[in-house]
């Protein structure tokens, strides 16, 4: 089996920084993350691209990083929210980096140049689809060097800023939509299956308990998250660790072929993801998530979280898969 290369495309806020640890944990002899590039989502893309940069400099990766689209493709009106705090990551401050600088290609550049440098092309998408859709629309022959697209977005029903929408395809619609009809095969895990993968309390304490800057950081996320849940927002759940965890532990999750729409209309219905499970849709068709294996998603988290950082961990358990 080729080795597969990884590339994150992200809007790092809390839940975020928890996947891109416990992708890292998963590298090995088999998977390679190649690069991260930054997306304006949670917070403005100042914040996400430095969070990324301190995230990975204060983890010991030199995995380069790229900086993204500072807005959608077209604007909305503002919708940062404090569901992350002002930076992203409720204040937990990060070193600063002193060695690490961005990549001097900007995301679509970026993008293009880890394509053509890499066999066994994916991404990760866990924001919203701004980076994805220019890059398609700049260099359309790239699909053919993507391989495959894991994106955390969308629902089959309900939604989290709306009755009817999910936050990463509701900020930028229109992008969400040119990535659907792009052709590259996806696996999508949504808010119905994200909202049930919540860590608790004691989860965290065991996490905590690997002893390790990674597992350390992830707890003081997550305290963080239950301090949030405590005054009336959201609980700790784990949006993006889910969608990561499709690519290295398919038990984790249960998925069906069903047919996607995006709604662009400029309506309250803006951003919806409407399926069909219907053979007869004309629609592009996705990979979509309907269920999950929560205990076994908490073992794959806990194990990932460990293995950030030990890199001769990872491509011994790797290398016996």
């Amino acid at each position: 089996m080729n080795k597969r290369h990884l590339l994150i495309d992200c809007d790092t806020g809390t839940d975020d920084a928890i996947a891109l640890i416990a992708t890292l944990g998963n590298q090995g002899e088999m998977l390679e993350v190649v690069g991260v590039s930054s997306v304006n989502g949670n917070v403005e893309e100042q914040y996400t691209s430095e969070n990324n940069l301190r995230l990975l400099s204060y983890l010991g990766y030199s995995v380069p990083v790229s900086r993204g689209a500072k807005e959608p493709i077209f604007k909305r009106g503002n919708y940062y929210s404090d569901v992350h705090g002002s930076h992203g990551l409720f204040g937990i401050n990060l070193p600063t980096c002193t060695e690490s600088t961005f990549s001097k290609l900007n995301a679509p550049e970026f993008i293009l140049a880890m394509a053509k440098k890499y066999e066994d092309f994916e991404i990760l998408a866990i924001g919203p689809l701004t980076n994805i859709a220019i890059t398609l629309s700049l260099y359309p022959s790239i699909k053919e060097r993507i391989k495959h697209l894991w994106i955390m977005g969308g629902a089959i029903e309900g939604g989290n800023v709306s009755d009817d929408a999910e936050f990463n395809i509701w900020v930028d619609p229109y992008a969400a939509d040119k990535v659907i009809h792009s052709g590259i095969p996806m696996h999508i895990v949504g808010l119905d299956v994200t909202e049930r993968a919540c860590i608790t309390k004691k989860d965290a304490v065991e996490i905590k308990q690997v002893g390790s800057p990674a597992s350390e950081l992830v707890a003081e996320i997550l305290e963080k998250m239950f301090q949030r849940h405590e005054e009336g927002g959201e609980d700790a759940f784990m949006h993006d660790a889910l969608a990561a965890s499709a690519i290295f532990c398919p038990e984790c999750l249960t998925f069906r072929e069903a047919s996607l729409e995006i709604d662009v209309s400029d309506s309250f219905r803006s951003g919806k993801t409407i399926y069909s499970f219907s053979e007869k849709s004309s629609a592009p068709r996705v990979q979509v998530a309907t269920d999950l294996d929560l205990p076994k998603f908490k073992e794959w988290l806990k194990s990932s979280v460990e293995g950030c950082g030990n890199q001769e961990r990872n491509y011994k358990r790797n290398g016996s898969v």
